[in-house]
This record gives structure tokens, sequence and C-alpha cells, in this order.
């Protein structure tokens, strides 16, 4: 688990992974927001520890607000459960549904990825974005050749598709994140509607 940093803002964003970190820090920068700190939290068996830890520093009796970001996986009712359970293991608010924040001083939100219905990721996201995007449709092609001639039985698609799209920008090999930096994901898309209206309202 990574640890905590130490805090200098009265808003917390943890967030799933080093990735996310970046793609998070890249957005609140393109929105305006200078008033939120991203953290990572690790991998989401380490939520609960990270947010005991973090809790327990200094300074964290002046966090507002405390928002919370992860994937969904498999089942996004699961992944909030999982979200609430941590936060009550630290003794902090437990939203009752994505979004909405719970309590106060912090007040505690959560935002599941890519939505709060659909099974996912921070990738499928992203390719949400950049799936009207004439590029994609040589990223289908090239999957649908791996999978036809190939046989190829990929464990991560959307992981995939995203080094595949991202393989075809001005600056190749970056990650979803330093890609965020590097302004390789369209912002102003409808697709991070949900999720920049969750960071605004932390």
């Amino acid at each position: 688990m990574p640890p905590p940093s130490r805090l200098h803002a009265a808003k917390q964003l943890v967030v799933e992974g080093k990735s996310a970190e970046y793609f998070f820090s890249a957005l609140l920068a393109q929105m305006g927001v200078s008033d939120v700190q991203v953290q990572d939290f690790g991998s989401v068996g380490e939520l609960g520890r990270f947010l005991k830890a973090l809790c327990s520093m200094s300074g964290f009796s002046t966090v507002v607000s405390l928002g919370i970001v992860r994937d969904a996986e498999s089942d996004p009712r699961a992944a909030l459960q999982s979200v609430c359970t941590a936060l009550g293991h630290a003794d902090l608010p437990t939203p009752e549904a994505p979004g909405p924040a719970k309590g106060t001083r912090p007040r505690v939100s959560a935002f599941i990825l890519p939505d709060e219905t659909t099974a996912g990721m921070l990738e499928d996201l992203c390719l949400r974005s950049v799936a009207e995007q004439p590029v994609m449709e040589c990223v289908d092609e090239y999957f649908g050749c791996l999978d036809q001639r190939c046989g190829l039985a990929l464990k991560n698609i959307p992981k995939a598709r995203v080094q595949a799209y991202l393989a075809s920008q001005l600056k190749a090999g970056l990650l979803l994140g330093q890609a965020a930096h590097a302004g390789y994901w369209p912002w102003d898309h409808p697709a991070f509607d949900d999720v920049k209206r969750f960071l605004g309202n932390l």
C-alpha cells in the first residue's frame, strides 16, 4: 500500500492506482480545480488500510471533503459496498449511492467507474470518449484480426484497446494517466460529464 502523502488540501480525492492518480490530476487541472489533492490508495484490497492511515495523519481534522474513486470491475454494486466497508472500518460516513455526499467534516462521496450501473473500469470510460474517432475503426479491425487469425484470448480487452488507441497518437508508449496529461483524451466529450460533476461537487 502506498502511504498517504502529507495533507496540503482540505479536499481529498483517493483513487485506485498511479495511472488513475495521473488521470484525475490532469482532469482537475483541465477543469481549473486547484483545491483538491489526489492520492493513490493502491489496489482495492488496500483501501481500508489506506483510509485508516489517512485519518490518523496530522491535519486530517481540517479535511472537509473526501472523495473515493474505484473501478466497478465485474459488479458496480459490489464495488460500492466494498468502498462503504472500507469507510466503515475507518469510522467514516458511508454514502448510500455513488455521487451524493454523506456526513460532515468530512463529507464523503464515492464514484464507481465507468458508472454506477456498468461493469468495467477507467479504461472503459476513456474508450467511450474516443469511440467515434476514425482510428477506433482500425483498433476494432486489429482486435478482430487477432481473434480470427491468431485466436488470442486477451485477459483485459479494455486495457489492450486503450494501448492500441494510444499507439496511434503523436507520442506512443504512454500509459493512460500520462496520456491524460498529454491531452489525448477529449475532456469535452459527454462521457466525462458525470465524473466532472462528481469532482466539481467535492
